[in-house]
């Protein structure tokens, strides 16, 4: 370590970007700032400093938690002292002290932003809003210039929010057929017919009680983004409403909700899950204090064999 203790931030850079030549641009830019933050945490070059911070780990966080950097700022410092240690053949017992401490912060951080997480989506889990909010941006894919997976991931999220949110294996391996007659009691289809579309659903979870489900899409804004997507966007695989762009094949349910993932982050910057939407509508019924055989059709819909379901969210809807 002697030999690294006469180095600059910006010698320790060039030896860095030398030991990782394949790191990107950013990253070794990344590196370089960042022991430019330790020299203005400390007040010093890395010359005066001679990496003796780097015996005290617990020293060097409190200092940074005192600083007025970013959580973000901190974390990544963190990373870069690891790699610095690395570089310079630091002892594992140093290395590991400093790990402890990005784990801890890691973990920290990661509680932290569930907790503002949870709190956020205590506050935005009505589910008229979150409608409202998708509305608002459908026009941008129904009329402007989008890419294929920005506009799939969009319709794939307004299938659970403009509509009832059924489960999302309703939606996995759907197929499109231009009329009943090549609907089979196997599978879940889009019926097309004219302008006008409906959803079959033969294969979800409560099926063997309910039997065949039928859903229709009443609302035009559901209607136009279904339209541009079959006619323009889904022309590799037609037969299926929904498939992976790098294989051509049916999306899985994971991949579903990693898109309603992806397009909610963009409109609310932060996710939601199929869980947040479904309970959300259950609570927005439970508000319009339906009659039992009202709760018994939208449950039947949802994929619920029973209305208990609707019944235990009324006391969640009592608490907002």
């Amino acid at each position: 370590m002697l030999y690294f203790k006469t180095k600059t931030a910006e010698q320790l850079s060039d030896l860095h970007d030398s030991a990782f030549k394949d790191s990107s641009k950013s990253t070794k830019t990344t590196f370089l700032q960042s022991l430019k933050r330790v020299e203005r945490i400390y007040g010093k070059k890395f010359i005066e400093l001679g990496l003796d911070f780097l015996d005290k780990p617990q020293d060097f966080l409190e200092a940074l938690d005192n600083s007025k950097y970013s959580e973000n700022t901190k974390l990544t410092t963190l990373t870069c002292i690891l790699k610095l240690l690395k570089l310079i053949d630091a002892p594992l017992v140093i290395y590991n002290q400093w790990l402890t401490i990005l784990k801890n912060k890691t973990e920290e951080r990661q509680k932290t932003d569930d907790e503002n997480l949870h709190k956020r989506l205590k506050v935005l889990m009505d589910f008229k809003l979150i409608k409202v909010h998708v509305y608002d941006k459908a026009n941008n894919f129904i009329k402007g210039d989008v890419s294929l997976e920005d506009f799939k991931n969009f319709l794939i999220l307004a299938l659970f929010t403009i509509q009832i949110p059924v489960r999302i294996s309703n939606y996995v391996s759907m197929k499109v057929v231009d009329d009943d007659i090549f609907v089979d009691d196997t599978g879940n289809f889009l019926v097309v017919n004219d302008n006008t579309y409906k959803f079959v659903f033969n294969k979800y979870r409560t099926s063997h009680i309910l039997g065949k489900k039928e859903l229709h899409v009443t609302e035009k804004t559901l209607q136009f983004l279904i339209d541009r997507w079959l006619s323009e966007f889904n022309k590799d695989s037609p037969n299926f409403l929904i498939i992976n762009e790098k294989n051509k094949r049916p999306m899985n349910g994971k991949q579903i909700e990693n898109s309603i993932k992806e397009a909610s982050s963009k409109i609310f910057t932060y996710p939601l899950t199929i869980d947040n939407i479904r309970a959300s509508y259950m609570k927005r019924i439970v508000e319009l204090d339906p009659d039992f055989q009202d709760k018994l059709d939208i449950c039947n819909i949802l994929g619920f064999s029973t209305s208990s379901i609707l019944d235990k969210h009324s006391s969640d809807v009592k608490e907002v």
